[in-house]
């Protein structure tokens, strides 16, 4: 299979001259998360999670309006990764897997054979090829045991530097009783944070709850189901995680796309050795 059978076409873009408000508003186009700098050839990579660490080290202690203008006229090329590994339409979709398993890219560019951008894959992308495949291991053998959480009365600004500090995209939301009561990702906290931007108004980002901003729609699974009966329920939803619950709704684990990729990559080379 090759990649471009995968790829989501036509990527959001901004130019190397432009300003980091242009890659805040068109950051979460398609719900891909990541925008790509490209001047006739790809220059670099702009993804949710480097405007979130952006803002979060020059707020640490407080930003007001003028601080947050300052911050989004800045060119892109103080944020972007330069240089950024891609991958050509007609390669090999186990290459390009092979490549974000083992460098733990979340997404890599495509281009042509003139090395012009024409789309991008994503973790979500490859779970597709789940579909092909027998039902050989459980979300038990993949999921992540210990379960990082966050009280909903936390702000959202201290959850988005927990995430940032931890490497997370999402994080459940817990109330006092340790029952899971939501989730907020990293995408909720950029959205709010360009509602922030746009509208000139700090407090919006940086006083609100979780609570007010996480996502209550709990999707979970139980951990002796397939791999494959999870990556279909992460395409369907369009989500990028399930939890595992216990009987009183507590956490007990979670299952990512990045961790459905390392599956799907050890399943293939099980195939192929």
């Amino acid at each position: 299979m090759l990649v471009k059978t995968l790829m989501i076409t036509n990527p959001p873009t901004v130019s190397v001259s432009s300003k980091l408000l242009e890659a805040f508003k068109k950051v979460n186009e398609k719900g891909i998360g990541r925008v790509i700098v490209e001047d006739n050839e790809i220059r670099g990579i702009i993804s949710t999670r480097d405007l979130l660490n952006y803002v979060v080290e020059r707020c640490e202690k407080g930003c007001d309006r003028g601080d947050i203008f300052a911050l989004v006229d800045k060119d892109v090329k103080y944020v972007m990764t330069p240089n950024p590994v891609y991958v050509y339409e007609n390669d090999d979709v186990l290459d390009a897997l092979t490549l974000m398993v083992a460098r733990n890219f979340g997404s890599l560019p495509v281009v042509n054979e003139v090395k012009k951008v024409t789309g991008i894959v994503t973790e979500r992308e490859m779970l597709l090829i789940f579909q092909d495949l027998d039902q050989l291991f459980s979300v038990k053998k993949f999921m992540t045991k210990r379960v990082t959480s966050v009280y909903e009365d936390v702000s959202v600004f201290d959850a988005t530097k927990l995430m940032i500090k931890r490497g997370f995209r999402r994080l459940p939301v817990i109330n006092e009783s340790g029952e899971v009561v939501g989730i907020i990702t990293a995408a909720d906290s950029l959205k709010l944070l360009t509602k922030t931007i746009l509208k000139n108004e700090p407090e919006m980002f940086f006083n609100k709850k979780v609570k007010e901003v996480a996502t209550n729609e709990i999707y979970s699974i139980d951990p002796e189901k397939s791999i494959n009966e999870a990556a279909a329920t992460m395409l369907m939803k369009k989500i990028g995680s399930l939890l595992i619950l216990d009987s009183k709704n507590r956490p007990l684990g979670i299952i990512t796309e990045r961790d459905l990729i390392i599956a799907l990559h050890y399943q293939l080379h099980l195939k192929t050795s």
